[in-house]
Protein backbone atom coordinates (compact mmCIF):
# COMPACT_ATOMS: atom_id res chain seq x y z
CA UNK A 1 0.00 0.00 0.00
CA UNK A 2 1.29 3.11 -0.96
CA UNK A 3 2.11 5.86 1.65
CA UNK A 4 -0.02 8.69 2.08
CA UNK A 5 1.59 11.98 0.88
CA UNK A 6 1.25 14.76 3.38
CA UNK A 7 -1.41 16.55 1.70
CA UNK A 8 -3.35 13.55 1.73
CA UNK A 9 -2.58 12.84 4.99
CA UNK A 10 -3.50 16.33 6.04
CA UNK A 11 -7.17 15.89 4.46
CA UNK A 12 -7.75 12.75 6.40
CA UNK A 13 -6.73 13.87 9.67
CA UNK A 14 -9.46 16.71 8.91
CA UNK A 15 -11.96 14.42 7.92
CA UNK A 16 -11.42 12.29 11.04
CA UNK A 17 -11.51 15.76 13.26
CA UNK A 18 -14.50 16.66 11.68
CA UNK A 19 -16.29 13.46 12.19
CA UNK A 20 -15.08 13.82 15.84
CA UNK A 21 -16.35 16.83 16.43
CA UNK A 22 -19.78 16.36 14.99
CA UNK A 23 -20.54 12.89 16.53
CA UNK A 24 -20.08 14.65 20.19
CA UNK A 25 -21.98 17.84 19.61
CA UNK A 26 -24.58 15.03 18.32
CA UNK A 27 -24.19 13.25 21.66
CA UNK A 28 -24.09 16.75 23.93
CA UNK A 29 -27.24 16.44 24.96
CA UNK A 30 -27.17 13.32 26.42
CA UNK A 31 -24.48 15.75 28.63
CA UNK A 32 -26.75 18.57 29.44
CA UNK A 33 -29.92 16.66 30.59
CA UNK A 34 -27.51 15.59 33.76
CA UNK A 35 -27.49 19.53 34.47
CA UNK A 36 -31.04 21.00 32.97
CA UNK A 37 -32.16 21.93 36.31
CA UNK A 38 -29.19 24.33 36.30
CA UNK A 39 -29.92 27.97 34.53
CA UNK A 40 -28.91 27.99 31.05
CA UNK A 41 -26.60 31.41 31.86
CA UNK A 42 -25.01 30.08 34.50
CA UNK A 43 -24.29 27.07 32.69
CA UNK A 44 -22.95 28.96 29.26
CA UNK A 45 -20.57 31.01 32.12
CA UNK A 46 -19.00 27.74 33.29
CA UNK A 47 -18.50 27.14 29.51
CA UNK A 48 -16.24 29.74 28.45
CA UNK A 49 -14.56 29.62 31.89
CA UNK A 50 -13.45 26.34 32.35
CA UNK A 51 -13.28 26.46 28.17
CA UNK A 52 -10.86 28.85 28.50
CA UNK A 53 -9.07 28.19 31.45
CA UNK A 54 -7.93 24.21 29.44
CA UNK A 55 -7.27 25.51 26.12
CA UNK A 56 -4.55 28.35 27.50
CA UNK A 57 -3.29 24.92 30.13
CA UNK A 58 -2.76 23.23 26.59
CA UNK A 59 -1.73 26.27 24.88
CA UNK A 60 1.60 26.78 27.45
CA UNK A 61 1.73 22.70 27.52
CA UNK A 62 2.29 22.89 23.66
CA UNK A 63 3.95 26.20 23.05
CA UNK A 64 5.57 27.21 26.28
CA UNK A 65 4.48 30.28 25.35
CA UNK A 66 0.82 32.41 25.85
CA UNK A 67 1.45 34.75 22.63
CA UNK A 68 -1.18 37.23 21.78
CA UNK A 69 -1.29 37.67 18.13
CA UNK A 70 -1.82 42.13 17.37
CA UNK A 71 -3.50 43.13 14.79
CA UNK A 72 -6.36 42.00 12.37
CA UNK A 73 -5.64 38.70 13.18
CA UNK A 74 -6.61 39.62 16.81
CA UNK A 75 -9.51 41.60 15.61
CA UNK A 76 -10.78 38.33 14.04
CA UNK A 77 -10.21 36.08 17.10
CA UNK A 78 -11.88 38.30 19.39
CA UNK A 79 -14.84 38.66 16.87
CA UNK A 80 -14.77 34.63 16.48
CA UNK A 81 -15.41 34.24 20.52
CA UNK A 82 -18.47 37.00 20.02
CA UNK A 83 -19.88 34.65 17.47
CA UNK A 84 -19.26 31.50 19.52
CA UNK A 85 -21.02 32.75 22.62
CA UNK A 86 -23.42 34.54 20.63
CA UNK A 87 -24.40 30.87 19.00
CA UNK A 88 -24.26 29.15 22.52
CA UNK A 89 -27.08 32.07 23.40
CA UNK A 90 -29.48 32.32 21.20
CA UNK A 91 -29.63 28.35 21.14
CA UNK A 92 -30.05 28.58 24.79
CA UNK A 93 -32.65 31.36 25.04
CA UNK A 94 -34.71 29.03 21.97
CA UNK A 95 -34.79 25.84 24.16
CA UNK A 96 -35.58 27.56 27.09
CA UNK A 97 -38.34 29.95 25.09
CA UNK A 98 -39.79 26.67 24.05
CA UNK A 99 -38.75 26.68 20.18
CA UNK A 100 -36.67 23.56 20.11
CA UNK A 101 -37.70 22.99 16.67
CA UNK A 102 -36.16 26.17 15.31
CA UNK A 103 -32.53 25.68 17.07
CA UNK A 104 -33.15 22.33 15.13
CA UNK A 105 -33.39 23.38 12.28
CA UNK A 106 -30.61 26.14 12.53
CA UNK A 107 -28.03 23.27 12.88
CA UNK A 108 -29.61 21.60 9.12
CA UNK A 109 -28.97 25.29 7.68
CA UNK A 110 -25.95 25.25 8.86
CA UNK A 111 -23.77 23.35 6.72
CA UNK A 112 -25.58 24.79 3.53
CA UNK A 113 -24.67 28.38 4.86
CA UNK A 114 -20.67 27.02 4.71
CA UNK A 115 -20.88 25.15 1.61
CA UNK A 116 -22.27 28.95 0.78
CA UNK A 117 -19.45 30.58 2.00
CA UNK A 118 -16.92 28.31 1.00
CA UNK A 119 -18.24 28.99 -2.62
CA UNK A 120 -18.50 32.89 -2.34
CA UNK A 121 -15.39 33.83 -0.33
CA UNK A 122 -12.51 30.19 -1.31
CA UNK A 123 -14.10 29.91 -4.75
CA UNK A 124 -14.70 25.98 -3.91
CA UNK A 125 -16.41 24.38 -6.66
CA UNK A 126 -19.18 21.06 -6.13
CA UNK A 127 -19.22 18.71 -8.59
CA UNK A 128 -22.71 17.17 -10.52
CA UNK A 129 -23.54 14.90 -8.07
CA UNK A 130 -22.41 17.11 -5.46
CA UNK A 131 -24.28 19.57 -6.70
CA UNK A 132 -27.25 17.17 -6.95
CA UNK A 133 -26.50 16.28 -2.95
CA UNK A 134 -27.08 20.30 -1.85
CA UNK A 135 -30.39 19.99 -4.28
CA UNK A 136 -31.51 17.07 -2.16
CA UNK A 137 -30.51 18.54 1.62
CA UNK A 138 -31.84 21.93 0.99
CA UNK A 139 -35.24 20.50 -0.23
CA UNK A 140 -35.39 18.87 3.26
CA UNK A 141 -34.47 22.02 5.20
CA UNK A 142 -36.95 23.72 3.12
CA UNK A 143 -39.91 21.68 3.70
CA UNK A 144 -39.42 21.89 7.47
CA UNK A 145 -38.87 25.68 6.88
CA UNK A 146 -42.11 25.90 4.94
CA UNK A 147 -43.33 23.35 8.22
CA UNK A 148 -42.76 26.30 10.47
CA UNK A 149 -45.26 28.68 9.39
CA UNK A 150 -42.74 31.65 10.40
CA UNK A 151 -39.45 33.46 9.31
CA UNK A 152 -37.43 31.41 10.82
CA UNK A 153 -34.86 34.24 12.31
CA UNK A 154 -33.67 31.68 15.11
CA UNK A 155 -32.27 29.29 12.96
CA UNK A 156 -30.92 31.71 10.38
CA UNK A 157 -29.22 33.40 13.16
CA UNK A 158 -27.48 29.85 14.67
CA UNK A 159 -26.70 29.29 10.89
CA UNK A 160 -24.40 31.72 10.24
CA UNK A 161 -22.74 33.02 13.45
CA UNK A 162 -21.15 29.07 13.08
CA UNK A 163 -21.18 29.50 9.34
CA UNK A 164 -18.64 32.29 9.55
CA UNK A 165 -17.26 31.39 12.66
CA UNK A 166 -15.83 28.32 10.61
CA UNK A 167 -14.96 30.61 7.38
CA UNK A 168 -12.84 32.71 9.38
CA UNK A 169 -10.96 29.70 11.03
CA UNK A 170 -10.00 28.93 7.43
CA UNK A 171 -8.72 31.88 6.67
CA UNK A 172 -6.37 32.38 9.80
CA UNK A 173 -2.87 31.61 9.82
CA UNK A 174 -2.79 30.65 13.54
CA UNK A 175 -3.31 26.94 15.17
CA UNK A 176 -6.64 25.94 15.92
CA UNK A 177 -6.10 25.26 20.18
CA UNK A 178 -4.29 28.95 20.10
CA UNK A 179 -6.58 30.76 18.49
CA UNK A 180 -9.86 29.28 20.83
CA UNK A 181 -7.82 30.53 23.87
CA UNK A 182 -7.63 33.76 22.18
CA UNK A 183 -11.16 34.00 21.24
CA UNK A 184 -12.20 32.94 24.71
CA UNK A 185 -9.76 35.14 26.59
CA UNK A 186 -12.14 38.22 27.27
CA UNK A 187 -15.40 36.47 27.45
CA UNK A 188 -13.49 34.51 30.75
CA UNK A 189 -13.46 37.65 32.32
CA UNK A 190 -17.02 38.32 32.06
CA UNK A 191 -17.86 34.62 33.03
CA UNK A 192 -15.62 35.23 36.48
CA UNK A 193 -17.60 38.27 37.61
CA UNK A 194 -21.02 37.06 36.73
CA UNK A 195 -20.53 33.51 38.33
CA UNK A 196 -18.57 35.27 41.00
CA UNK A 197 -21.97 37.43 42.06
CA UNK A 198 -24.24 34.23 41.53
CA UNK A 199 -21.92 32.68 44.31
CA UNK A 200 -22.22 35.82 46.33
CA UNK A 201 -25.88 36.27 46.17
CA UNK A 202 -25.93 32.49 46.95
CA UNK A 203 -27.96 31.50 43.44
CA UNK A 204 -25.06 29.44 41.91
CA UNK A 205 -24.98 25.99 41.43
CA UNK A 206 -21.71 25.65 41.09
CA UNK A 207 -20.40 23.46 44.88
CA UNK A 208 -23.52 24.28 46.10
CA UNK A 209 -24.77 21.10 47.85
CA UNK A 210 -25.03 18.63 44.57
CA UNK A 211 -21.40 17.43 43.82
CA UNK A 212 -23.08 15.71 40.76
CA UNK A 213 -24.05 19.14 39.18
CA UNK A 214 -20.94 20.64 39.96
CA UNK A 215 -19.05 18.41 38.01
CA UNK A 216 -20.92 18.08 35.35
CA UNK A 217 -20.65 22.23 35.22
CA UNK A 218 -16.36 21.98 35.76
CA UNK A 219 -16.67 19.31 33.20
CA UNK A 220 -18.99 21.71 30.50
CA UNK A 221 -15.51 23.17 29.60
CA UNK A 222 -13.75 19.91 28.49
CA UNK A 223 -16.71 19.17 26.67
CA UNK A 224 -17.21 22.54 25.00
CA UNK A 225 -13.51 23.27 24.01
CA UNK A 226 -12.93 19.47 22.81
CA UNK A 227 -15.53 19.75 19.84
CA UNK A 228 -14.47 23.48 19.18
CA UNK A 229 -10.91 22.33 18.76
CA UNK A 230 -11.49 19.38 16.28
CA UNK A 231 -13.27 21.94 14.31
CA UNK A 232 -10.63 24.31 14.01
CA UNK A 233 -8.34 21.26 12.93
CA UNK A 234 -10.57 20.45 10.03
CA UNK A 235 -11.75 23.71 9.05
CA UNK A 236 -8.04 24.37 7.65
CA UNK A 237 -7.48 20.82 6.51
CA UNK A 238 -10.19 20.37 4.25
CA UNK A 239 -12.55 22.07 2.23
CA UNK A 240 -15.40 23.96 3.76
CA UNK A 241 -17.79 22.39 1.24
CA UNK A 242 -16.82 19.11 3.60
CA UNK A 243 -16.95 20.54 6.85
CA UNK A 244 -20.54 21.67 5.60
CA UNK A 245 -22.02 18.37 4.95
CA UNK A 246 -20.11 16.41 7.26
CA UNK A 247 -21.87 18.67 10.02
CA UNK A 248 -25.19 16.49 9.16
CA UNK A 249 -23.53 14.35 11.55
CA UNK A 250 -24.61 16.17 14.21
CA UNK A 251 -28.45 17.03 13.79
CA UNK A 252 -28.52 13.27 12.71
CA UNK A 253 -27.32 12.26 15.92
CA UNK A 254 -29.32 14.45 17.81
CA UNK A 255 -32.06 13.07 16.19
CA UNK A 256 -31.37 9.23 17.07
CA UNK A 257 -31.14 10.47 21.03
CA UNK A 258 -34.14 12.31 20.69
CA UNK A 259 -36.25 9.21 19.17
CA UNK A 260 -34.49 6.42 21.04
CA UNK A 261 -33.47 8.15 24.67
CA UNK A 262 -35.93 10.84 24.33
CA UNK A 263 -38.33 9.31 22.95
CA UNK A 264 -39.62 12.05 21.67
CA UNK A 265 -42.31 11.40 19.19
CA UNK A 266 -41.35 10.97 15.14
CA UNK A 267 -44.07 12.88 13.32
CA UNK A 268 -44.55 12.04 9.72
CA UNK A 269 -43.61 15.32 7.80
CA UNK A 270 -40.65 15.89 9.71
CA UNK A 271 -39.35 12.18 8.73
CA UNK A 272 -39.43 13.57 5.37
CA UNK A 273 -37.40 16.65 5.81
CA UNK A 274 -35.11 14.39 7.72
CA UNK A 275 -35.21 11.58 4.54
CA UNK A 276 -34.37 14.36 2.06
CA UNK A 277 -31.24 15.04 4.46
CA UNK A 278 -29.79 12.13 4.56
CA UNK A 279 -30.45 11.37 0.78
CA UNK A 280 -28.00 14.51 0.32
CA UNK A 281 -25.39 12.51 2.92
CA UNK A 282 -25.73 9.23 0.54
CA UNK A 283 -25.82 11.29 -2.59
CA UNK A 284 -22.54 13.66 -0.95
CA UNK A 285 -20.66 10.33 0.10
CA UNK A 286 -21.07 8.16 -3.42
CA UNK A 287 -19.05 11.66 -4.44
CA UNK A 288 -16.62 11.55 -2.43
CA UNK A 289 -16.06 7.99 -3.10
CA UNK A 290 -15.80 8.39 -6.96
CA UNK A 291 -13.33 10.93 -6.64
CA UNK A 292 -11.07 8.64 -4.24
CA UNK A 293 -10.79 5.76 -7.11
CA UNK A 294 -10.17 8.68 -9.67
CA UNK A 295 -7.37 10.03 -7.71
CA UNK A 296 -6.35 5.98 -6.79
CA UNK A 297 -5.89 5.10 -10.76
Amino acid sequence: MAALSSEDAARRAGFLAAISAFVIWGCLPLYWTQISHVPALEVIGHRVLWGGLLAWAVVLLRYRTARIPRGSTLRWLLFNGVLVVANWLVYVWAVTSGRTLDASLGYYINPLVSVLLGMVFLGERLTRLQWAALASATGGVLFLTIRLGTFPWVSLTLAFSFGIYGLIKKRLNFSAIHSLAVELLPLMFAATAYLGVLRYSGRGQFFAGDPVASFFLWGAGAVTILPLLLFGVAARRIRLADVGFLQYIAPTLMFVVAVLVFRDPLEPARLIGFTFVWLGLALYTASNLSARRHRGR
